[in-house]
């Protein structure tokens, strides 16, 4: 019986130990599987980094010879692209604006020298000229062609105030105008650009020739000289008005003079509108008359100084004319073209 026990006693823990080992085989055996396809999809992932590893080193070796895709050199380039179709844009823009302008240029000068051949031609036929009179006829003609060629007018400017790396190209068209007209102490020289007063001190003032009943007009001019008391009017008077020398004297007179005077129908109001006069010699002076919305407007382009005031046609009626004032020895004033 003892030995019966022992056997049993032994066999007992053989058949756990038997079952155990079969689990833990299986066990074993489905962790092997999984880690095997775990393995096998590492090894899928790494190959796709690979290939990827591969691509990029291909880019590394082209980019390193070849800049042009570089993204900051294709900024470069988009810039080129985008800069040249605005200045393309710009310069087809004032070409057409030109070739209108020219071509009105051009038949109003043709009309003019169809007036000078008529005259000249008249002249010849009849006999009727002296050396003196060759010699005007000569002036004109080397005249004509200047203004033809060159026309004073007209003018291409580029815009420097914005500072641009390539400013901006832009047509400027002036009004020509002359003088006449004068009433105190003032000159005009022979071409009637150019207005001088003289030796005295005291008020002195000048028309435009021209008449403007609508539309609008630039007009520049330069302070040549500007001694003391620094005194000089630039404005408008209406056509019809009986000017003096002084204008207090003169109704419809508006503008803008020295000791900050803003000038309302022949009265002067002292620093109108925060006005401050800047004028000194070798300034350039910008007057902008608009007829249809009876409103003129003064630049000081060396200042850059701007100022605008209303006209009322009651007050000041149409046409209006050019009117300038200069007060001391020896002040000019020179109307410029574009």
């Amino acid at each position: 019986m003892p030995s019966l026990t022992r056997e049993k006693q032994s066999c007992s823990p053989l058949y756990k130990v038997s079952q155990n080992t079969f689990v833990d085989k299986a066990e074993q055996h489905s962790s092997v599987a999984h880690s095997m396809k775990h393995r096998e999809k590492l090894a899928n992932q790494m190959k796709n980094v690979y290939l990827y590893h591969n691509q990029i080193r291909q880019i590394v070796i082209y980019d390193t010879k070849d800049f042009t895709n570089n993204f900051l050199m294709k900024r470069v380039d988009d810039w080129e692209r985008q800069s040249i179709l605005k200045i393309q844009q710009t310069a087809s823009d004032v070409r057409q604006e030109l070739t209108q302008v020219v071509t009105k240029h051009t038949t109003e000068m043709s009309e003019i020298f169809a007036e000078i051949s008529q005259q000249l031609n008249k002249a010849r036929v009849q006999n009727n000229y002296i050396e003196n009179d060759i010699k005007c006829w000569l002036e004109k003609l080397e005249q004509f062609i200047k203004d033809f060629q060159t026309p004073k007018t007209i003018n291409i400017i580029s815009d420097e105030r914005a500072h641009a790396f390539i400013p901006k190209i832009k047509l400027s068209l002036a009004s020509v105008d002359s003088f006449h007209q004068a009433n105190g102490d003032i000159q005009v020289d022979y071409s009637g650009y150019t207005i001088t007063h003289g030796l005295s001190n005291g008020d002195a003032t000048i028309h435009g020739k021209t008449e403007y009943y609508s539309g609008i007009h630039k007009f520049r001019f330069q302070i040549e000289k500007l001694g003391t008391p620094k005194w000089v009017f630039f404005g408008i008077v209406s056509k019809n008005a009986s000017s003096q020398a002084n204008l207090h004297r003169t109704r419809t007179v508006y503008g803008w003079a020295g000791h900050h005077q803003v000038w309302l129908n022949g009265v002067h109001h002292h620093q109108h509108l925060g006005y401050v006069c800047e004028f000194d010699v070798s300034h350039i002076i910008e007057l902008f008359v608009d007829c249809d919305k009876k409103v003129i407007r003064l630049t000081n382009e060396t200042t850059s100084s701007t100022h605008e005031i209303d006209v009322p046609p009651i007050k000041c009626p149409l046409p209006w004319t050019l009117y300038l004032g200069l007060y001391g020895s020896g002040d000019q004033v020179r109307l410029l073209f574009a």
